[in-house]
């Protein structure tokens, strides 16, 4: 990370309470946590670092490559999930994606959290055409920018809308989903067939 230019290392630290601690006094715009298989889990310690220090942004470093944990990381507020095995030679990239407001999950990942839902059948297909009234065709127009990686900044340059505008509709549909970021609509949406990215 040291020989990305635009990159400054605010801090590094060895372990959960000094991280606690540097995260509050330092307010670093984006914390990568390698987790440790001894050490406290992703989803414990991200809501600390959130509450002391609101504004960071978290990747997490993970040797566990499972979907049911990385669903816990993402309910507990992480904006990256890589795998140390597959994705840390684009965790630069990632890094300037999470700045810049997007999301990104190991592909690893996102192909178990598909192959663990159940595409066929009738009832399925009626679903897909319940779920899909959710959304009116703006609300669907700007959730499948934010899956391909848009900030809101792009999605409202691209939908021809203020920047303020994308923020709003995007409240109105996590309260409609009644889930708790951006992330956990972009993998709803595209598992419920809300969305295609064709």
């Amino acid at each position: 990370m040291s020989t990305q230019n635009d990159f400054h290392i605010a801090g590094i630290e060895k372990d959960e309470t000094g991280t606690i601690i540097k995260s509050e006094r330092l307010q670093p715009d984006i914390l990568i946590l390698d987790i440790q298989p001894q050490g406290m889990s992703g989803e414990e310690l991200a809501p600390i670092i959130h509450r002391r220090s609101p504004s960071t942004v978290i990747i997490m470093l993970s040797d566990r490559d499972d979907e049911n944990y990385a669903r816990l990381a993402i309910k507990a507020g992480i904006s990256g999930y890589l795998l140390k095995e597959k994705d840390t030679d684009i965790l630069a990239s990632v890094v300037k994606i999470v700045f810049s407001g997007g999301y990104y999950i190991s592909t690893s990942i996102i192909v178990k959290f598909f192959s663990t839902t159940v595409f066929m059948g009738k009832f399925f297909e009626q679903e897909i055409e319940q779920n899909y009234k959710l959304f009116s065709k703006t609300e669907r127009s700007i959730v499948t920018d934010l899956a391909r990686g848009y900030s809101d900044t792009e999605i409202a340059d691209h939908l021809n809308f203020s920047k303020g505008t994308i923020k709003n509709y995007l409240v109105t549909i996590k309260n409609k989903l009644k889930l708790k970021n951006r992330i956990q609509i972009v993998v709803f949406s595209l598992l419920r067939g809300l969305i295609s990215l064709e």
